[in-house]
């Protein structure tokens, strides 16, 4: 269908007019308003019975007996819908768009910054979730829409005292005030012979504007698409020849949203929302057909689908507004072309190549059923053993006080034999193992249950607990393939449809700023690219938290461990990526709250990627290294040279020190033989001196 819109122009085509254009819509909405009506509402109708647990067909012949039943949709909708709150509402970006090139990095960044705001923050995402996954696990559907709106609010009115006439104007004339009164004129001072020259006190009031995206669950029951719908494969939007969805609104708002006063006076007043589903929906609340007593309410109906409206023979894809109903009576309010279609689905178990899916009643309907007719059955058979059926001998039994009877009431009979009981055998404990199998083959088929949400201590002894986790593990794919379908389908779409609302409506929004990580970001939509692949971000395995943050703690120990050792393996941006995770998974939102991301300190040993060189800087740098290494080897040869000559000046002052040495070792050689021999001559003196005297002797001799 799709690829009709890409034929070639047909030039005998010509432009349509309000009626023709009424015909085609009124034509294609009645096929789509019985598929709609005779098989979506069936099956959503059907899944919100088993929800509430009304009764089943035929129990209101039942008298006297059991009519209970089991809670099993219920469970597994609530079931169900825990574990996907929990994949998407603790995770700060869902939603990731990648940015084609180097030069969209930090337009990607700021992009997905904004719009996860948007979606997160500026809208209630936990309960814009709640209701869009509930209304799918019921009814097999869910859908939202977004818009673009203007919030305006007035401010306390304030007296202005002495505004010029020429201010007044202004003021008159600005959309963002209004003039609540105005005082007699007088003369401004010193300007009282001036014609014109006059002020007065006004009392204002200002307008406060607030340009917003508001992100509306739709009623199942109001919105309807063709029986060819089905998923979009590069979008995840819904592809289909018609889709839309009804509004009833007062009258009187239509005029205030700009359409034709003429046209909407026109328009039939609503005859009420009559949908099986929303009596279902609303009967315990007290039923509203969606009109007040107050207002003459309408129905507006928007209507999408592709039509040759200006006759250049290119069917475009138009919103079509209408008043009443489109098959018979209807009023075109107008009519414009649009890039995509405002609806973001979640179906919960797919089919291929149709949106039409299985809700959970689907699953386990059947088997609800089956499960109240066992406990029907017990809880007949076991109000016969409390309560047994008695034999009375009218003639020996009082009757008033057997038909009056209570725990402590007395009844008279003749003879003990008169009144008798009749004994009834509880069977009904066989029936709890063909309880027990269908609960397991529910739990099997859904991927939730008590069995698999906790651990009975008795299997404990039977069961290990690697075969635990497996159980455990096994069941989780399924709500997580149900997550995955979700985040690569309506989720993704309503993050493209955000982003698209936000840059046709550049004009009011790229003035605005959110604060991000404690700095105010602008918009920035004017330099948006929306055609940026958008990535789903889901943190999978987050069911099984125990094991992933073992196994994330075990890896950012190994790497601060290669980190210290210098290895290129890691660096500080990965680390801040796996302790980012571990605060995720603990239940944290913002993992800022506790570690900084290096790659937004400026920090180059961050990790972050290096821009691309510019030639001439490169060239610059190659030359300037060169002359670097052309210094140093400058400096290296000088400074050899330098060491050597120090070393030849070393070497001979060693030279002469030696030289020195040697002289004064000879001095001394020369010394020490001279003194041996003066003190050898001396010596020889001496003897011969001795020697050289007389013989003198003694007279006594």
């Amino acid at each position: 269908m799709e690829e009709e819109a890409n034929k070639k122009p047909d030039s005998t085509a010509k432009p349509l007019s309000d009626q023709d254009i009424l015909k085609r819509v009124g034509t294609a909405f009645s096929h789509t308003q019985n598929y709609t009506q005779s098989t979506l509402e069936q099956k959503r109708l059907a899944g919100l019975e088993l929800y509430n647990r009304d009764q089943f067909p035929g129990d209101e012949q039942i008298v006297g007996r059991s009519r209970y039943v089991t809670s099993d949709t219920f469970d597994n909708v609530e079931w169900t819908l825990a574990n996907l709150m929990q994949l998407f509402d603790t995770q700060e970006k869902v939603v990731q768009f990648s940015p084609t090139g180097p030069e969209d990095e930090a337009l990607a960044e700021q992009q997905t910054d904004v719009v996860n705001f948007v979606v997160t923050q500026e809208n209630n995402h936990a309960l814009v979730l709640h209701d869009w996954l509930k209304n799918g696990l019921i009814g097999g559907l869910g859908v939202v829409t977004a818009e673009f709106y203007k919030d305006k609010s007035w401010k306390p009115a304030q007296v202005l005292e002495g505004v010029p006439n020429s201010h007044a104007v202004e003021l008159e004339n600005s959309d963002q005030h209004e003039i609540l009164e105005a005082g007699e004129p007088y003369p401004i001072p010193g300007m009282e012979h001036i014609p014109g020259m006059e002020m007065r006190d006004l009392k204002v009031r200002e307008a406060k504007v607030r340009n917003r995206v508001r992100i509306s669950v739709l009623p199942p029951e109001d919105f309807f698409l063709s029986k060819d719908a089905q998923f979009d494969y590069q979008t995840g939007g819904i592809q289909a020849d018609l889709q839309g969805y009804k509004r009833i609104l007062p009258r009187a708002e239509l005029t205030e949203m700009g359409y034709d006063a003429a046209k909407v006076a026109r328009i039939p007043t609503s005859g009420g929302d009559t949908s099986s589903y929303a009596l279902e929906r609303n009967k315990e609340q007290g039923w509203t057909d969606g009109t007040n007593d107050v207002e003459n309410d309408v129905d507006l109906y928007e209507i999408f689908m592709r039509i040759d409206a200006n006759g250049d023979g290119v069917r475009e894809l138009l919103r079509i507004t209408i008043g009443g109903q489109p098959a018979s009576g209807a009023v075109l309010l107008g009519y414009e072309e649009v890039g995509l279609a405002p609806f973001a689905a979640f179906v919960p178990y797919m089919m291929p190549n149709t949106i039409n899916g299985m809700s959970t009643g689907d699953l386990v309907g059947k088997d609800q059923r089956l499960k109240s007719m066992f406990m029907r059955g017990i809880n007949d058979n076991l109000t016969q053993v409390l309560r047994p059926q008695r034999v009375a001998d009218v003639e020996g039994v009082n009757i008033d006080d057997l038909l009056n009877s209570g725990p402590d009431s007395i009844i008279r009979v003749k003879d003990k034999d008169a009144l008798t009981t009749l004994t009834t055998p509880f069977v009904g404990g066989q029936a709890f193992g063909v309880i027990d199998m269908i609960s397991q083959s529910i739990e099997h088929r859904t991927g939730v249950g008590p069995n698999l949400m906790g651990v009975d201590p008795t299997q404990l002894q039977n069961t290990t607990a690697t075969a635990s986790s497996q159980r455990q593990t096994m069941s989780q794919l399924r709500v997580e393939l149900i997550a995955r379908m979700f985040a690569e389908t309506g989720y993704r779409y309503l993050f493209r449809l955000v982003t698209s609302l936000l840059v046709a409506n550049m004009e009011d929004t790229q003035q605005l700023t959110v604060k991000l990580r404690g700095q105010w970001v602008p918009y920035g939509t004017d330099q948006w690219n929306p055609d940026l692949d958008i990535k789903a971000n889901i943190t999978f395995g987050i069911t099984d938290k125990p094991q992933k943050l073992s196994a994330l703690n075990s890896i950012v120990q190994q790497q601060m461990t290669a980190l210290e050792h210098g290895a290129p393996i890691t660096d500080m941006s990965k680390i801040y990526n796996t302790l980012a995770l571990i605060a995720e998974n603990s239940g944290f939102k913002n993992p800022e709250r506790f570690w900084n991301d290096p790659s937004k300190s400026g920090d180059p040993a961050a990790g972050a990627p290096p821009d691309k060189p510019d030639p001439k800087v490169q060239a610059e740098q190659a030359k300037a290294q060169a002359d670097m290494q052309r210094m140093q080897m400058e400096m290296q040869m000088k400074a050899a040279a330098m060491q050597q000559e120090m070393e030849l000046k070393r070497y001979e002052i060693d030279q002469k020190i030696a030289l020195e040495r040697f002289k004064i070792e000879q001095e001394m050689a020369l010394k020490q033989q001279e003194i041996a021999h003066e003190t050898q001559l001396k010596g020889i003196q001496i003897v011969t001196q001795q020697n050289a005297q007389p013989n003198i002797h003694s007279p006594n001799s």
